[in-house]
């Protein structure tokens, strides 16, 4: 963490050069349903907080307190279930206002392993939680690097143009690439640059040949500003709800926005800024090594796949 918070305060001014517009809401469907119960800490401590599910497992939730810019975080933990993760979302029928717990700075933990394809996209995902887009909207990515098809398949799923200066909006893309840029497709085999998305997953370092932790999680920083931002000028004239996450590299520590929005008339998130995904391809200078190079994105084996998706 010491290394995410070098970054953290030059973020929140460095993110508001990059306003886009986006909205629409989610949760998993695994997740266990609970009450939490916190103690205050000493400024700039960590607390436990315990949660305790429908079979009476229980569960720990570490939350920071950092009296420096008042930030809280929680590990948001995703168990899914081989059906539909939309099917049971507590956000499906939220109203036009942003949860408090999406407001975060927070880790977010995704299936494992994590989809191949739209299909398992499908089962894990939660469209109405912007927590669980932004996530796998950073996966989808990472996966266009073994596998074109699939990865944009799932990128087109989690996408939508804004109409301009309106309030309706088309999936996938006017263009059906999901604001990929097309010059970028170079990249995708090249082996310079095809690591560099996995390397916004948390425990990807240098030592590792920045190969994440597993099962994949990713840190989401809040941006208030642009939130704030883009909410005044679109929810009360066009209906569309906005929240604006930010992911860092820990290779040189790129940080890129990913915006997203929900739409008047939809309960469902879609990531709105498609430059998101050319930019998680950004080289950094000095970040490449011979390993990171030779290491594969994803280890994970069809025997796996069909095990936690089903054939």
């Amino acid at each position: 963490m010491e290394f995410k918070k070098l970054f953290k305060k030059s973020a929140a001014v460095a993110m508001t050069l990059a306003v886009g517009l986006s909205v629409a809401a989610c949760e998993e469907p695994g997740v266990p349903s609970y009450s939490t119960e916190q103690t205050a800490e000493p400024n700039g401590s960590t607390a436990e907080t315990t949660k305790t599910d429908a079979e009476g497992d229980t569960l720990t939730l570490l939350s920071t307190d950092n009296s420096a810019d008042n930030s809280a975080k929680e590990t948001t933990a995703q168990e899914t279930s081989r059906t539909s993760a939309t099917d049971a979302s507590p956000y499906k029928d939220y109203p036009v206002q942003l949860a408090d717990e999406w407001k975060q700075d927070q880790d977010f933990t995704l299936a494992d392993p994590a989809p191949w394809n739209l299909e398992e996209l499908k089962q894990v995902v939660d469209v109405h939680d912007p927590r669980s887009v932004a996530a796998y909207w950073v996966w989808a990515i990472t996966r266009l690097t073994d596998n074109y098809d699939d990865g944009m398949a799932m990128m087109k799923y989690l996408f939508a143009d804004i109409e301009p200066f309106g309030s309706g909006f088309t999936e996938g893309g006017g263009a059906g690439q999901a604001g990929w840029d097309s010059y970028f497709n170079e990249r995708l085999k090249d082996k310079t640059y095809r690591w560099l998305p996995r390397a916004y997953f948390n425990g990807a370092s240098s030592d590792n040949g920045f190969v994440p932790d597993k099962p994949l999680t990713i840190e989401l920083y809040y941006n208030d500003n642009n939130t704030e931002t883009i909410n005044s000028q679109t929810l009360d004239s066009l209906g569309r709800l906005n929240i604006v996450y930010w992911v860092q590299s820990y290779a040189a520590g790129n940080q890129v926005n990913i915006e997203l929005s929900r739409f008047d008339g939809s309960d469902r998130w879609y990531v709105t800024k498609g430059a998101s995904s050319s930019a998680l391809f950004y080289q950094q200078s000095g970040a490449g090594t011979t390993a990171a190079q030779s290491l594969p994105n994803d280890e994970s084996t069809q025997a796996d796949h069909d095990a936690y998706y089903g054939k």
